[in-house]
């Protein structure tokens, strides 16, 4: 009694959604059509290399140890290919990440030179004086620079005076006497002995030169 014909994809190929059987079967194909080209390059007649590649097919469909063969070879290969796919992708992963964390630290550098600037031209704004101590300088050393004591005496008791006065009511009446003195001070209601008169000669001198 003879034996059932075999196929070799019917005994490599049990499920068409397993990627190891079917690249089983690739692996077999591939040799076979190594074994035809070997078969053409000798010159063999066309029979010839039917018969041959008919005995490759049957050595192949009814040897489980071959078969077997085939199935491990396309094991091994869906594991290096399974390993080289996962290197590449964690390498990128990983170079992914090393980007990221470039990208996280740069922007990091750049909020902290920001926030930086930020804090100086503060600290800068601070450390100006506000505009009352300015004012107050500048009164100051306006007081205390090319202008006449006598003035500045009276500058600075016009500010005083009129400061207290604000507050205290009671003295308004003493800073008006005060005043009165400095103004006659500065102006005085009679004429002084000498400098008056030297005033009036030197008028009448100019008006005679004037029309003569």
């Amino acid at each position: 009694m003879s034996q059932p014909k075999k196929w070799v994809f019917t005994e490599l190929v049990q499920g068409a959604d397993e990627p190891e059987q079917l690249i089983a079967y690739a692996m077999y194909k591939a040799d076979k059509d190594d074994l035809a080209t070997q078969c053409r390059a000798r010159l063999l007649p066309e029979a010839d290399i039917v018969a041959e590649l008919t005995s490759f097919h049957d050595s192949i469909a009814y040897s489980d140890r071959r078969l077997q063969d085939y199935r491990d070879k396309a094991k091994r290969a869906v594991d290096q290919l399974v390993g080289s796919v996962s290197k590449r992708v964690a390498a990128a992963y990983d170079q992914t990440i090393a980007a990221m964390k470039d990208g996280h630290q740069i922007d990091l550098r750049e909020k902290w030179k920001t926030w930086g600037e930020n804090a100086a031209l503060y600290s800068a704004h601070l450390a100006q004086p506000v505009w009352y101590i300015r004012l107050g300088k500048g009164v100051l050393s306006w007081l205390g620079g090319g202008i006449s004591s006598l003035l500045a005496t009276v500058i600075s008791t016009l500010i005083i005076v009129g400061a207290v006065s604000l507050f205290t009511p009671s003295v308004r009446d003493t800073a008006r006497d005060s005043l009165k003195g400095v103004v006659d001070t500065l102006i005085p209601a009679t004429p002084i002995p000498d400098v008056t008169d030297a005033v009036k000669t030197n008028k009448r001198l100019q008006t005679s030169a004037t029309r003569s």
